[in-house]
């Protein structure tokens, strides 16, 4: 990723955030973090991955109401960043943090078996 693209992607980041923070009110969408956004080759779709707090369902509910909101961000973001052609929006689950907490549970209970294994 060049370096315009990373500022811009974290510009995105900042701004997805705020406008889900003011503008959506939608009582489906949960506590949500946006933790990167990504963007296609051509700069044509942006992919915004949220954290979301919740059980799974909730999760899903949050999911499908940022997507469905997502010209409202979108309109929201075309006020505050200015671009040729504003990218679509898509809005996915980050489970980078998931595989990592389940990743450390593990290593965990290495730890506890090994020193059982050590008395």
């Amino acid at each position: 990723m060049h370096l315009r693209e990373k500022k811009l992607a974290r510009l995105f980041q900042k701004e997805i955030s705020m406008a889900i923070s003011r503008d959506l009110t939608n009582p489906d969408i949960g506590f949500v973090t946006v933790t990167a956004v990504q963007f296609n080759r051509e700069m044509s779709k942006a992919t915004a991955y949220v954290s979301i707090f919740g059980t799974d369902e909730a999760k899903a509910k949050s999911i499908a109401a940022l997507n469905k909101a997502k010209g409202v961000v979108r309109h929201s973001l075309a006020g505050s960043i200015v671009l040729r052609y504003m990218p679509d929006l898509e809005f996915k689950e980050d489970i980078h943090l998931d595989q990592i907490e389940r990743t450390l549970d593990i290593i965990k209970n290495i730890k506890e078996g090994a020193k059982k294994i050590e008395k």
